[in-house]
């Protein structure tokens, strides 16, 4: 059989294709032909090295590089953004509207005792009185409380105090609020009143503020004025 005929049969041939009497024949031509078996064992070769040039590899290396950036970038902006909404939604951080705030004021005037000693290590204070050892004055104080209850299922509130003190060591209060409506969650275990929260003072001077800090406005407080309105002569 033509050396052109064996050719044709060998990619068959390879693949099993042929029958039993022309695989016979192949064979038995390529048992005498140096040339035509030199073909069939390149073709019959499964596995064969490409070499492909390193200029040709390194932009293929880029993109690569290149794309697993931009899902890293991708996978931290989708964490970063479903944690600001769980913050925002779930821990509050915008202060409540004014109209949403409501308070009630308890205002009274009570008597403070002070005990002044004159020994030290004293263990019990009305033994020294009685022994005359100790004087106790009373102090009229003015209490001031209050109780405010938000329209909302929860909230957090923020305090920051700011006493200031003047060259005779009188104390004067400038405190400052914040309110922050809550989404609240299934197991807040804060009770049925989380959206109520109580303010108080031991005792208020003139001079005394307090700065509540809402979405649309701050409400400015004059403590010893919402005092004498207050409290029950």
């Amino acid at each position: 059989m033509k050396c052109t005929i064996i050719r044709d049969l060998l990619p068959l041939y390879c693949d099993g294709l042929t029958s039993a009497d022309s695989s016979s024949e192949v064979e038995e031509h390529l048992a005498g032909c140096e040339e035509c078996r030199r073909v069939y064992e390149q073709m019959s070769t499964k596995e064969s090295v490409i070499n492909i040039p390193d200029r040709d590899i390194k932009p293929l290396k880029k993109v690569k590089k290149r794309n697993k950036g931009k899902i890293l970038l991708t996978v931290l902006a989708t964490v970063a953004v479903l944690c600001g909404v769980f913050v925002f939604v779930f821990v509050g951080v915008i202060p409540i509207s004014s109209s949403k705030l409501h308070y009630t004021v308890i205002a009274e005037e009570y008597d403070l005792h002070e005990v002044s000693v004159d020994a030290d290590n004293v263990k019990d204070a009305d033994a020294e009185i009685a022994a005359g050892n100790a004087t106790e004055t009373t102090i009229k104080s003015k209490g001031l409380n209050l109780e405010f209850k938000c329209d909302c299922k929860c909230m957090r509130t923020k305090n920051k105090f700011q006493p200031i003190y003047s060259d005779n060591d009188a104390m004067t209060i400038h405190d400052e609020l914040w309110i922050y409506p809550e989404v609240r969650l299934p197991f807040d275990n804060r009770g049925k009143h989380a959206n109520e929260y109580s303010h108080g003072y031991s005792d208020v001077h003139m001079g005394d503020t307090l700065t509540i800090h809402c979405l649309d406005r701050d409400i400015e407080i004059d403590l010893w004025q919402l005092y004498l309105n207050n409290v029950e002569e």
